[in-house]
Parts: structure tokens; sequence; C-alpha cells
């Protein structure tokens, strides 16, 4: 396999078009809605197989219609779905959520995700591989004790590592993670992640001082695009201008096309362009995978968005 992706996998039912936010006792119609694969972990897992990747997927699910839909929708997108644990000791998860153009407010019911643990997962697949991949940190607390010892093992057999730390709704922002970060190769976390898992407030300081754990960092701002900082170099690349029409998803989908180009020993700037386009035309359609490019798909919106891959310092053409 080119890449093993560990982590959450959950349904998710997205709404938009709301108005607003409903308050108490108020009822609120939305304009659309999606049942679709959700969990960041599977998101980056079924997009970066659709750029052509091969790809196996690690997680658990129950034995319930939920696992069912999951683990098809997976194997639709050409993904390895033979090491999903199926458990009927708790249901599926499942997230609501509610999006708008620029923001989003959700409620999740992570259900048997948080008891998956390292004991469920088959080292000797994962050293299959040459790439291991985690996003979702910090919403499995039944993995997280035994992530470090993943990715050392990953390390140690000669894989390439990346996680994606995601939110920490128990605003710790510890649980390992410091430890952990010693085996990444690739750290891919957001602003907000960045600055509270760095302990500070300024994003360069964060960028800073989690590079100096010896990886790249790159950190997602939105539609103001990316900051990287490797070693002693700090590249900020603009995100493409796009009307989202639902960012589900949308940092999973910039991880994909990064780690993509990545695996292909691409340069730093063309893993940048293609992870904002990437990133930029997941939010056309509701869901984090309904609207994901193809690789040709992608190589003709840089294309034709000559402009803003040259401000990314990429090669415009065939970037």
């Amino acid at each position: 396999m080119d890449i093993v992706v560990v982590g959450d996998i959950n349904v998710d039912l997205i709404f938009a078009g709301l108005p607003s936010l409903p308050s108490f006792r108020e009822l609120k119609h939305a304009k659309s809605m999606k049942f679709t694969l959700g969990g960041s972990s599977a998101i980056f897992a079924c997009n970066i197989a659709r750029l052509g990747a091969s790809t196996g997927f690690v997680g658990k699910v129950g034995k319930d219609h939920l696992g069912d839909f999951l683990v098809e929708a997976l194997v639709a997108a050409g993904v390895d779905t033979s090491r999903i644990v199926r458990d009927s000791e708790l249901p599926t998860g499942i997230c609501v959520s509610m999006s708008f153009p620029n923001d989003y407010a959700m409620v999740s019911y992570p259900g048997i995700r948080e008891s998956f643990s390292l004991k469920e997962i088959d080292i000797d697949y994962i050293k299959q591989a040459r790439h291991l991949h985690m996003s979702s940190f910090y919403l499995q607390p039944g993995l997280q004790p035994g992530s470090p010892e993943l990715f050392r093992q990953a390390k140690y057999a000669g894989l390439m590592t990346s996680l994606d730390p995601d939110h920490d709704p128990n605003e710790k922002w510890n649980g390992g993670m410091q430890q952990l970060l010693h085996d990444v190769d690739l750290f891919l976390p957001n602003e907000v992640e960045a600055t509270k898992i760095a302990r500070t407030e300024e994003l360069e300081a964060a960028g800073k001082s989690l590079a100096g754990f010896g990886h790249t960092t790159v950190i997602k701002v939105g539609a103001k695009g990316v900051c990287v900082f490797c070693g002693d170099k700090h590249i900020h690349a603009p995100a493409f201008a796009i009307q989202p029409l639902d960012t589900t998803g949308a940092g999973d989908s910039f991880n994909a096309g990064f780690i993509f180009q990545h695996l292909r020993g691409a340069p730093l700037p063309k893993c940048i362009a293609w992870g904002n386009a990437c990133g930029a035309l997941s939010t056309r359609a509701l869901g984090g995978t309904e609207a994901f490019p193809t690789a040709s798909e992608v190589e003709t919106f840089l294309a034709e968005r000559r402009h803003e891959s040259v401000a990314m310092g990429g090669e415009p053409p065939g970037i």
C-alpha cells in the first residue's frame, strides 16, 4: 500500500441552508441535507484513494446498519477495509452538523469509536504501507495511550508518518501529544489546534515551536490558506478563492492533496498547491467526500487558476 490510515470513522448527517442556529424550543428548516461518510480519518482515506493512492483503513464500527454503510462507502472508494474492527458492544457513531458557508456547529455521538485501541490494530498490516496517517487524535481516548507506540513501530519499520490532531473536546491539549510528535514527519493542525498544543497565542511562535520536534508543520488557517514551518523555512501560501457550500472535511481534503504529492516525492510548493486545490474543491457539495476531485480534475483546476498557483510558489502548467 501507499498509505494506511488509522483512526476515526462515523456517519455525518449534515444540514445546510439554515438561516441561523436554532434557539431552545425553536424549529428551523434546512434547505438541504446529506447522510454520508464522516470522521476525519475516514474522509482522508476516501479522498486520497480517489486521487490514486493505494489505501488501507484501520478503525472500528458497530455491527449495525450504520457500520455497514460506512464500510461499503470506503470499499466503493477503493479503500481496503479488511482490518476494520466490527463490534456489537456499542453502536456506530454519528455526527450531526449544521453547516454555514464559513462556519459550522456540531453535535456528535462517538459510540464505538471511543473504545478503539492499539491492541485491535494489526501492526504487521501497518508495516505493509509506505506511509501511516492518523487524524482526530484527541477524539479517540482509547487509542491515545497506544499512539506513541504505533508511530514508533511505524518509524522503526521505515514508514513516513503524518498526524492531524483535531480539536480536544476536553481542552487539555496534551494526552501524550508531546511524546507522539517525536515520531511524526508531517504535522497538520489548524490554527487553533497549533496554538493550543504549543501553549502560545502567536501562530508563528506555535509553528516554530512545533517544527522544533524535527518535522514539517503545516498549519491550516481556513480561507487565509496555510503556513508551513520546516526547519528555518517559513512559507505562507494563500488559499484559492472559492465560494464554499459546505466546509465539512476541507482540512482533511487539504491533507489528502498535500500527502498524495508528498508520497510522490514532490517539492513542498507542489504539495501545498495540491492541498489547497483539494481543500477548495471539496467545499462545492455537502459532506467531506461528495465533491472531492480526481487527480485530473485537480490538474485542470490548477492550470485554470495559474496566477494563484504561482503565488504558492508552484510550477503553473503541470503543477
